[in-house]
């Protein structure tokens, strides 16, 4: 198995996700994720990745969960 045949196997196994679901996934409003693309920041960050596909927009679950890693979980607001 080449290099591309694994690439291509583990793309094939990837959810999609519109940016309505995207939205719901990571706490934000649809048309909040929607400006995002536009400005390239969301909550103080980057905006996570998406793939554009002729007009539709879709987000990977594993490119929402990493994005969402990179936030510091704290017990209380004191912490």
């Amino acid at each position: 198995m080449t290099t591309n045949d694994t690439r291509n196997q583990g793309r094939n196994n990837r959810a999609l996700l519109d940016t309505h679901q995207a939205a719901d996934y990571i706490g934000f409003s649809s048309s909040t994720l929607r400006w995002s693309r536009s400005t390239g920041t969301l909550a103080g960050v980057q905006t996570p990745e998406f793939l554009k596909i002729g007009k539709t927009v879709r987000y990977e679950t594993g490119v929402l969960d990493q994005w969402l890693a990179q936030f510091e979980s704290k017990p209380n607001t004191a912490a």
